[in-house]
């Protein structure tokens, strides 16, 4: 037996490195491309159309832009039409505009 003095560095929990798995590669490959998309959106004019495939969930893809939005830019607004998500930073007709602050 032996007994010595230990350190508190001893005890922390040492992190592990841990590969991402497809599922969450899929999802970090989306935000980049939703917010390069989001970058080429310059005057309240432009409206960029994201097209689905058909593997793609309307649910989750409606997810993925509204954190992509919240990230990096906020104030854009987004419709949805059949299996088409359109973005534009001015008002979109028929779309849900942001309702003004109570003052």
């Amino acid at each position: 037996m032996r007994i010595r003095a230990a350190k508190l560095e001893e005890l922390a929990p040492k992190p592990k490195e841990r590969a991402l798995s497809p599922r969450q590669l899929a999802a970090l490959q989306r935000e980049e491309e939703i917010r390069k998309a989001l970058g080429r959106l310059r005057s309240d004019e432009d409206i960029l159309a994201v097209e689905l495939d058909p593997a793609e969930k309307i649910p989750t893809m409606r997810a993925a832009v509204k954190r992509a939005i919240a990230a990096h830019k906020p104030g854009t607004n987004m419709a949805i039409r059949g299996r088409t998500i359109y973005l534009s930073t001015g008002k979109l007709p028929g779309g849900r505009g942001r309702k003004p602050k109570a003052g």
